[in-house]
């Protein structure tokens, strides 16, 4: 036992050591073949290994909290359909970098539907990272003051998905404005993005103050993007009003 310890130790075999008195047992109880018993030991290990790679890419991918399509209501937003939700879930757009761009008012879904999109993925091998608009706008003005602007995107453009909530709740300055085209034109075609965004693609202008990024902006964005509008009254609201 002490040997076969340290093999296991050695071969990275971290489940299986925690559990090899379990697993023997196990075995003698159920009267498990060499075969079946190794069988046995390699589909827990790999299994373990699985969701540990879940469970650490769940975690650096920054989820204010986790949305499952199961948890969503179709009935109450007829926008998305279980069609769709299932065609999404091949992830070939992932794949072939193409962008999901989510538009509507407050409390229609489009942020459930971006997370639970984003924990799919995640559980499909997927690295994904969650920002809400604003949150990156400061972690990118704290990257360009500690001249690392170059590493952030750099680091951000290794997930193979990333998610922006919230894009035109709030007017912007310049400098973010620019800082934003840099991210968007390094995605472009590298990476997938899924979008969230209360205020339809005309508005946007007002949101970033200058045309000329904008259209710069929408034009990467929109290229290799399916746009779903989601209308309706907010589910926050929901028998309130």
């Amino acid at each position: 036992m002490e040997q076969l310890r340290k093999d296991l130790h050695r071969t990275r075999f971290i489940h299986t050591l925690s559990h090899i008195e379990s697993y023997i047992k196990y075995g003698k109880e159920n009267d498990l073949s060499n075969v079946q018993f190794l069988s046995y030991v390699m589909r827990n290990e790999a299994n373990n290994r699985e969701q540990s790679a879940i469970n650490r890419r769940l975690k650096n991918s920054k989820f204010p909290s986790v949305k499952t399509f199961d948890g969503f209501d179709y009935k109450y937003q007829h926008s998305i359909t279980k069609r769709m939700v299932n065609e999404w879930r091949d992830f070939n757009w992932i794949d072939t970098r193409e962008n999901k761009i989510l538009m509507g008012p407050p409390g229609v879904g489009k942020t459930h539907i971006a997370l639970a999109l984003g924990y799919e993925a995640i559980q499909h091998g997927y690295n994904v990272k969650f920002y809400t608009f604003n949150d990156l706008l400061d972690d990118m003005l704290i990257a360009t003051h500690e001249e690392g602007i170059k590493l952030f995107i750099k680091k951000l453009c290794k997930n193979d998905l990333v998610i922006i909530d919230e894009i035109g709740y709030l007017p912007i300055k310049e400098i973010n404005s620019s800082m934003f085209f840099k991210l968007v034109s390094e995605l472009y075609e590298f990476r997938s993005v899924v979008i969230t965004s209360n205020k339809l693609f005309q508005e946007w202008g007002s949101a970033f103050g200058d045309d000329a990024i904008t259209t710069a902006i929408l034009d990467r964005l929109l290229h290799h993007s399916e746009l779903i509008t989601m209308d309706g009254d907010s589910y926050r609201m929901k028998g309130k009003l």
